[in-house]
Order: C-alpha cells, then structure tokens, then sequence
C-alpha cells in the first residue's frame, strides 16, 4: 500500500493520471489496515512500528503521526475490531421471532463477521500478550459476548434455567462459538452453512434438550 493513491479525476499530467495525497483519515485506515494484518499475522509482541509503517508504505514518522505508541495502536484496533462485531452481532439479536428462529441469525452472523475480517478475529481472541492493558481489553471483550448471551437467553420464555446458570452456559456458547471460528480459518474449505448447523445440532440443541428435562 502506498501513501500515494489516483486521484478519482479522469485529469492526466503530462500523459499520467494526476495523483493525490492521502487524507489523514485514508492514511490512518491504511495504517490499521496494515497492522491487523501484520498483528493477526504475527502476534502483538512480534510486530514493530517499523514492520508497520514498511507494510503500509509509509515512514515511521508518519505512523506516530496518528498513532503515540504500537500499544496506542494495538488498543484503537481493539475497539474498532469490538465495535464492528457487536454491531454485526446486534443485528441478528435484534431479529424478532423465538430464540430457536434467531440463533441461526446470530451464528450466521458471526461466521459472516469471521469470513470477512478473519484478522480482525484473530486479534480480538487469539493473540495473548502479558500487556496488563492489553489483557484488561481482552476479558472486556469476552464480557461483553457473554453478557449479550446472557440476554439472549434471558429474553427467551421457554428456558428456564437456574439464574446460577445463565453465566456459565452463555460462557460456554461463547467459547465454543469463538473456538469454532478459530478452527475455521485453519480449515477455509469448510462451507459457513455447515458451522452453523453444527451449532444448532450440538450446542443449541443440547441447550434445548437439558432444559426439557
């Protein structure tokens, strides 16, 4: 990537297109861009500034233009990598009909999340730091998943579990779902359609089932 792109005119210079520089927020997502990548890649410890600012053809200078810290960075990714999932994942929640219609909807939608931003993934629940922060982020975001399960289930009147129950089954759909997409993107040949119907035909199920008993 360059920090040079066309302009969008059709205007040529001596027989080129007329080039433009990019805007600071076009520089900035190439940035981010660049460093999930090389993140997802590599791992938080593993990746420099320097690895960045090469990978998105750019000085250093540059990239502490935008950015105080790889720290810095790693963080805003983080969030915007959060923000992007619990908004795709709020939409299949917000689907109306009885839990049992709307759990396709939710695991589609996380499957779709994973097959599109597979780096985003990675960072958000595979790669471990020792960073105090950068774990505190970590546990924030696997909160935040279980506790929209936990709404799930809560809103759903044919389960009746225990209320001492709801925090380790939405922990467990949790985990499964996000180990399943961690298997996946070791295993791309394997359609999105048959990830979601293993959740119904195990996890789901068994749900349904030990809450009939």
């Amino acid at each position: 990537m360059s920090d040079i792109a066309s302009a969008s005119s059709s205007a040529t210079r001596a027989g080129r297109p007329v080039r433009r520089r990019l805007s600071a927020p076009e520089r900035r997502e190439t940035l981010i861009g660049a460093a999930s990548e090389l993140f997802a890649q590599r791992g938080y410890g593993r990746v420099s500034l320097d690895q960045i600012a090469e990978r998105a053809g750019v000085t250093k200078v540059i990239v502490y233009r935008h950015f105080g810290s790889k720290k810095d960075l790693y963080l805003e990714l983080l969030a915007v990598h959060r923000d992007q999932l619990l908004g795709t994942l709020a939409m299949g929640m917000a689907a109306e009909g009885p839990l049992a219609d709307r759990v396709p909807s939710v695991a589609d939608a996380c499957f779709s999340y994973v097959e599109n931003n597979p780096f985003a993934w990675k960072m958000l629940f595979q790669d471990v730091t020792g960073d105090p922060d950068i774990r505190a982020f970590h546990a924030g975001i696997r909160d935040a998943a279980r506790s929209a399960i936990v709404g799930l289930l809560l809103a759903e009147p044919t389960l009746t579990l225990e209320p001492g129950m709801l925090e380790p089954v939405a922990e467990l759909l949790r985990s499964a779902m996000t180990g399943l997409a961690l298997w996946w993107l070791e295993h791309p040949d394997v359609l999105r359609a048959t990830l979601v119907d293993a959740v119904l035909q195990t996890v789901w199920a068994g749900l349904v089932d030990a809450n009939q008993r």
